[in-house]
Order: structure tokens, then C-alpha cells, then sequence
């Protein structure tokens, strides 16, 4: 799917026993108004995976110009989950979970439910809470690359 331009997003989940996980993901789609629910789809690999699965819910981060360095460092899988979280990143208004703070804003989502489809898991969140936290445009992923939008 490298030949589809896609958005950049850093989700990072809460279990019930506040451990952390968070990685890059691209696959995100809102997929219901009443009620409002949206979809992340994590490979079955994913260190991250069991918090997310355990979550009570999770954040989900718009990346924007200027946010590559965070969208490759949450992508990194030698970086360990526990490592991640050593840096003191702001936490949500609702769930106080993590987001990335120069994002273009992030959503609080609460666990809906979650399907394992070939060989990733998709989570189903119903969202919570919308915060916009700035203008700047979105970065997308194209070609193996990060890409700005004209």
C-alpha cells in the first residue's frame, strides 16, 4: 500500500494497570457518528499490542509539519515500550493518557471492542473527547517517505 498517500498518527493506550504502549499508526478511519467510533489496526506482532487489547482506552495523535522525528521514534520497534515513556509527555484532558503535543490535535477514545483480521487486530474506540490543538498541516506517508502537503 506504499503507493497510497496516507496520514500519520501516534496512538498510545492505557491499561487497566496504567501501563503505557504507544506506535505510529496510519490505519485509521472514524467509522460511525451514532455513536461516534473510530478504528486503529495494530499487527499481531506489535509489542504494543496486549496494552492495547488491556486498554482501558487510548489517544490518537494527528501528526503535522514537523512531527516526523516522533512519528519514526513511535515506529521504531528497538525502542521498547518502557522507553518510550521516559520522556514526560502531556496527558489527555478525559482519560489522561499521553499525546503528542505538537500534534494538530488528538482524540480520546474508550475501548469498544476489537476483531483480529489476517494478521492484525483492529480496535474499535468510542471517542470521547476532540481537542484541536493547533493549524499546521498534516504529514502524510507516501513512497516510503514523509511527504508535505502543497
Amino acid at each position: 500500500m506504499r503507493n497510497v498517500p496516507q496520514s500519520i498518527f501516534v496512538a498510545v493506550a492505557r491499561s487497566i494497570d496504567s501501563k503505557l504502549a504507544g506506535l505510529t499508526v496510519s490505519s485509521f478511519e472514524s467509522i460511525s457518528l451514532k455513536p461516534l467510533i473510530t478504528l486503529i489496526s495494530i499487527d499481531k506482532n506489535a509489542e504494543s499490542l496486549n496494552t492495547f487489547l488491556k486498554a482501558i482506552g487510548w489517544t490518537i495523535s494527528l501528526l503535522g509539519e514537523g512531527d516526523e522525528e516522533v512519528s519514526s521514534f513511535f515506529a521504531n520497534k528497538d525502542i521498547p515500550q518502557t522507553e518510550r515513556f521516559k520522556r514526560n509527555f502531556p496527558r489527555s484532558e478525559f482519560l489522561k493518557i499521553p499525546y503528542i503535543e505538537t500534534s494538530i490535535g488528538y482524540i480520546e477514545c474508550i475501548y469498544y471492542k476489537h476483531l483480529e483480521i489476517g494478521d492484525h487486530v483492529v480496535m474499535f474506540g468510542k471517542v470521547m473527547n476532540v481537542k484541536i490543538l493547533n493549524s499546521k498541516r498534516p504529514i502524510v506517508y507516501y513512497m516510503r517517505n514523509y511527504k508535505r502537503l502543497p
